[in-house]
């Protein structure tokens, strides 16, 4: 099975380009006039979750630390979150993401425990009988990126993005700018008719050919002549999407300075950059926006404790000081964040003080005006356990879609728009 944009318009209720504008979506978005953004946080080379946030019970804790040996978090490095797990074990974060205690405090953080793609519900008992209906290329960074970032249709995964197409539904961007934007190479916010934006992390730089007055009145042209070829005609639009680009970021940056709250660190910048794209939504015209962020380094195959501790560091400054900017601009609860990673390490550490890649990991929200909470249950860190693949791989329990549609339905699609995205998420269990 596959889905094309024909199909993907037809289950939408809409036929043409044209018809995607909110109204015409009834069914599928929600009633909403105020401002929100979902902002996807790519953690690249596999994030080490259960390094972060660990069991603060003697009786967990125990198992967790046999299973790690030399790389696991003694309770002395551990943060009280007050969380407790569907299980009621409470669950502490590691020292390094200090930063984000506040957060935690606030009722603004959430945890998402034991995700990843899946495309069936699965146990120990189906991997030994051979049975079990396993993701394909599992544990490859590049393919399990990529299925992070779609929805597997029955034999396939979707060739446009889960937050593309949940942008094709509820964003009108007819005539004016994109409303999903992103700080690096992504698929996420691919979509059927979807249009999106670069937004450089440096701040805004003019394009060069459009600097020179004798360059822009040429692209001016061209971007103003009539063409019967369609790669003309196809060309002469891009033109045009960058001139009026160039002069709405011309506007944004002069209105809207770069937010100087918000760490300078390689995310910190992407942070900002987004950032400048909120605050000058009024002047866009968008009440709903999306944003995909990445940042590299969490394959940790060796030294993970040393490289961990800056990668924690890193990350929990950006996103404290995003949101302590948007809290003083009093939109926090406007914008919610939730982190994405191809997979989780394994149980055990390895010979080079790190871990390998496993599949079952964890992942944060931050945001949204919703009160913070505990989704799933913590694994069990026990060698050939009742989570163990059986090579000490975690067997996620949420599907990697069933996390994505709790985010998508929070920025307004409904239910049916829910279904119609991710069509096997009932075999889940439906929305977390």
């Amino acid at each position: 099975m596959t889905l094309s944009r024909r199909q993907f318009m037809t289950a939408m209720g809409a036929t043409s380009t044209a018809a995607l504008v909110p109204a015409s979506f009834s069914a599928y978005a929600s009633e909403a006039e105020d401002y929100r953004a979902l902002v996807c946080v790519f953690l690249k080379g596999g994030n080490d979750f259960f390094h972060q946030v660990v069991p603060l019970n003697t009786e967990h804790h125990q198992d967790y630390a046999n299973s790690r040996q030399k790389l696991a978090v003694p309770k002395a490095r551990l943060l009280k979150t007050g969380m407790r797990d569907s299980q009621g074990i409470a669950l502490g974060l590691h020292q390094s993401l200090k930063p984000l205690l506040p957060l935690f405090q606030q009722g603004k953080a959430s945890l998402v425990l034991n995700v990843g793609p899946m495309i069936a519900p699965i146990t120990p008992l189906d991997i030994e009988s051979g049975k079990a209906l396993l993701p394909p290329n599992l544990f490859a960074h590049n393919k399990q990126q990529e299925a992070w970032q779609h929805s597997w249709l029955g034999e396939t995964y979707s060739k446009a993005g889960w937050l593309g197409m949940t942008a094709d539904v509820l964003m009108d961007e007819m005539g004016g700018m994109p409303s999903s934007f992103f700080t690096g190479a992504n698929s996420l916010l691919d979509g059927h008719s979807n249009r999106t934006m670069y937004v450089n992390k440096n701040g805004f730089q003019s394009l060069k050919g459009l600097t020179s007055p004798a360059m822009r009145h040429t692209y001016q042209a061209i971007a103003g002549a009539s063409y019967t070829s369609p790669l003309a005609k196809s060309y002469a639009n891009v033109v045009a999407e960058a001139i009026t680009a160039q002069k709405q970021m011309a506007k944004v940056v002069s209105s809207y300075p770069l937010d100087n709250r918000i760490p300078k660190s390689n995310l910190g910048r992407q942070f900002r950059a987004i950032k400048q794209m909120m605050d000058a939504a009024p002047m866009f015209g968008h009440n709903r926006q999306v944003f995909y962020l990445a940042v590299g380094g969490y394959d940790t195959h060796d030294n993970q404790i040393s490289r961990q501790d800056k990668l924690m560091k890193e990350f929990s400054e950006a996103v404290a000081g995003f949101y302590h900017a948007l809290e003083e601009d009093g939109t926090a609860d406007h914008v919610m964040t939730g982190t994405l990673s191809e997979f989780g390490r394994t149980l055990h550490d390895n010979s080079r003080k790190g871990t390998d890649h496993g599949w079952g990991g964890g992942q944060f929200i931050f945001g949204g005006g919703l009160r913070g909470k505990c989704i799933g249950e913590y694994p069990a860190f026990k060698r050939n356990g009742p989570d163990d693949n059986g090579d000490g791989r975690l067997i996620p329990k949420i599907s990697h879609e069933q996390y994505a549609a709790y985010m998508v339905k929070w920025l307004g699609l409904s239910e049916q728009g829910v279904n119609t995205i991710f069509p096997r998420l009932s075999q889940f269990g439906g929305l977390v």
